[in-house]
């Protein structure tokens, strides 16, 4: 437990079934660049239908918008009294991208006058060239990341997400409330094998190859012979990740952990570079307070 002698940040991430490995996506982007800064913290786990009340308890505002305009309250979150060091009260942000760009500003930064993370003022960032002329592109690209797979992925994810049974029927309301023109669970269901599905599985496989697949190398020792990639397993060719690395592995955790289909994506598709991106990934995904529980559909 903290105490005012040893300070810890806290991190809100979303709890769907306590027997099941995190998925939500947005969190994981946070849990990655968390691990990648090498700073301590522990996680709150938050049930789906204490979301909305636990943004309201540190006045933070909903920080998305559903399609509709109304207010789409999520998660992550982080309490840092870390930052208190250097500012004079607790730093609360909440919003996923935010939170990286305080990490990178606090802690990995070479002027940060924090020095909590081994790494800080090491080659090692979140954003390159410590943000300057990258923090936009990185933007940009969170949000096509973003779109990308909530136009494919999620609509073909989304009904099998693992929740906690005993508020499975609260939580699959929560999620009703969220999508415009849904009614009901059940609307949100794909049948396995149908052809409706075999043809978006075919389009959200495109999509993610053709949009996607040329950022990343297309074999385990890269594209160094076709002179665009280097030799490393992350975005260009990198040997060490950077945040748009955790953008995607965040969206490819809620595919391990949904998507009927995942050992295919994992392996074949694309020939196969979003496993090994996944696993290339695994040095920062780690999960504290879950001991225990395995990843699904590994």
């Amino acid at each position: 437990m903290a105490t005012s002698s040893n300070p810890i940040i806290t991190f809100y991430d979303i709890l769907l079934d306590p027997a099941a490995f995190p998925i939500s996506p947005n969190p994981w982007k946070t849990r990655y660049a968390l691990n990648f800064a090498k700073v301590p913290y522990r996680t709150t786990w938050v049930p789906l239908s204490a979301v909305a009340e636990t943004r309201n308890s540190l006045q933070l505002p909903a920080n998305r918008k559903h399609l509709d305009g109304s207010d789409f309250p999520t998660l992550p979150i982080i309490r840092d009294p870390l930052a208190a060091m250097t500012s004079e009260n607790e730093v609360i942000v909440g919003d996923s991208f935010d939170i990286a760009l305080h990490l990178q500003k606090t802690y990995l930064s070479p002027s940060s006058p924090s020095k909590l993370s081994p790494d800080a003022g090491k080659q090692r960032q979140l954003f390159p060239a410590e943000g300057n002329g990258t923090v936009a592109l990185h933007r940009a690209f969170n949000a096509f990341v973003d779109q990308l797979f909530s136009q494919h992925g999620a609509l073909l994810a989304g009904f099998y997400m693992p929740l906690d049974p005993r508020t499975a029927d609260s939580d699959k309301a929560s999620f009703v409330r969220r999508i415009p023109g849904v009614t009901k669970w059940e609307d949100l269901e794909i049948p396995r094998g149908s052809e409706v599905r075999k043809k978006m599985l075919a389009e959200f496989e495109s999509a993610l190859d053709t949009k996607l697949g040329p950022c990343f190398p297309s074999s385990a020792t890269g594209d160094e012979g076709k002179g665009t990639h280097g030799s490393g397993p992350f975005m260009d060719g990198r040997q060490e990740p950077m945040y748009a690395d955790f953008i995607v592995g965040g969206w490819l955790q809620f595919m391990r952990g949904c998507l009927p289909e995942w050992e295919e994506m994992r392996n074949n598709w694309s020939n196969g570079k979003w496993g090994r991106l996944l696993d290339a990934l695994e040095p920062w995904a780690d999960v504290d307070g879950r001991d225990g529980v395995a990843p699904a559909r590994r």
